[in-house]
């Protein structure tokens, strides 16, 4: 039985918070969507710390209430221990208390969103593969895909670091700092010292994240500038039960030259990418993903000039990489690390050992 054609406005590769953001957003407007994510999400992935400002744009989502089954801590601030002495730095506060962060279990937010997203109209492929793409003379885009043919009028790339459309298209991006390598894992048994909130240490040529993530469940990363880190946990979890072998990420900072064109807008990772340090990823994620939903159905109801609203994709993209990147540079220059700035060069590939 040959797989069946879909015909929808905005095609989404990618079902992380970016992608699963842009097809609840592009739903709730009207817009017929379908979401192609490759993995199916299980067991440990990195990426679950959420800065407090997300949580009004979850509420827009229609996720407000929804997170208590994804959440295993909650936390007022992070302690940072930057080349001089140790201080706690509050999220902030209001007239209720204290502003908290999230802990959430990663795979389990991810499938949150992307249930969310089914529930408010897009159609959901999961697992599926994204494969060769194609624009017809009308501007609309053929693209197979491991269920069968999907013949779109937008496509909305959030494929994270896999950055699909960039090389389908020969798109243009810029390395924007040195080689940024870091590895994770997580831990079983008690630490009180991390219980109350998440700690932030630097180190000759990077540094260490620890915090609680669940019950009895602690959460570590080292990055390292230039070279691997160490593949063990930070000395304050040593005695600690190892859940598995630790894991490993690029996360070189990436800003793409071309986030947006005729009939397609990149999101999240693909579009921007800045390591953990920056500390608000998730949020620049979820508020990518509205904003390329925002400005798709303005272009494709005629409400918007496409070229305008690229142009002002483009630049708010730019604009927030490199007001974050300038201030992630002025940290890791206290360590008297340099090369971090916008661009650097070109990027080429990166294969940890």
């Amino acid at each position: 039985m040959a797989a069946r054609r879909l015909d929808p406005d905005v095609l989404i590769v990618g079902g992380g918070p970016a992608g699963s953001a842009a097809a609840i957003s592009c739903a709730a407007r009207g817009l017929r969507v379908v979401l192609v994510e490759r993995d199916v999400f299980v067991g440990e992935r990195p990426g679950e710390s959420l800065h407090p400002g997300i949580e009004p744009l979850l509420g827009q989502l229609g996720l407000a209430g929804r997170l208590a089954d994804v959440v295993g801590a909650r936390h007022p601030g992070i302690w940072i221990s930057w080349a001089g002495e140790p201080r706690f730095e509050p999220f902030g506060r209001d007239e209720a208390g204290p502003w908290l962060g999230y802990q959430v279990g990663r795979a389990a937010f991810d499938t949150l969103l992307l249930e969310r997203a089914r529930e408010a109209g897009a159609e959901i492929r999961q697992p599926c593969r994204v494969g060769e793409i194609a624009r017809d003379p009308d501007g609309t885009w053929q693209v197979a895909t491991g269920s069968g043919p999907v013949r779109c009028r937008y496509l909305i790339d959030a494929s994270a670091s896999a950055r699909w459309l960039e090389r389908k298209l020969g798109l243009a991006s810029s390395i924007c700092s040195p080689r940024l390598f870091a590895r994770y894992g997580y831990a079983r048994g008690t630490c009180p010292e991390r219980d109350e909130a998440p700690w932030l240490e630097s180190a000759p040529r990077g540094w260490s994240w620890t915090a609680r993530v669940g019950a009895g469940l602690y959460g570590w990363v080292r990055l390292g500038v230039g070279a691997e880190p160490d593949r063990q946990p930070p000395p304050i979890l040593a005695g600690l039960t190892p859940t598995g072998p630790a894991r490993g990420a690029d996360v070189t900072w990436q800003l793409s030259r071309e986030p947006a064109g005729p009939g397609w807008l990149l999101v999240g990772d693909a579009g921007a990418r800045l390591d953990p340090l920056s500390s608000h990823g998730m949020l620049k994620a979820v508020m990518s993903g509205m904003m390329a939903a925002h400005l798709a159905s303005g272009i494709l109801g005629g409400s918007m000039p496409a070229a305008a609203a690229e142009a002002e994709y483009r630049a708010w993209i730019s604009g927030w990489f490199r007001t974050d990147a300038q201030e992630l540079g002025r940290h890791y220059g206290f360590l008297g690390l340099a090369g971090f700035g916008v661009p650097v060069r070109e990027p080429r590939e990166f294969v940890p050992g």
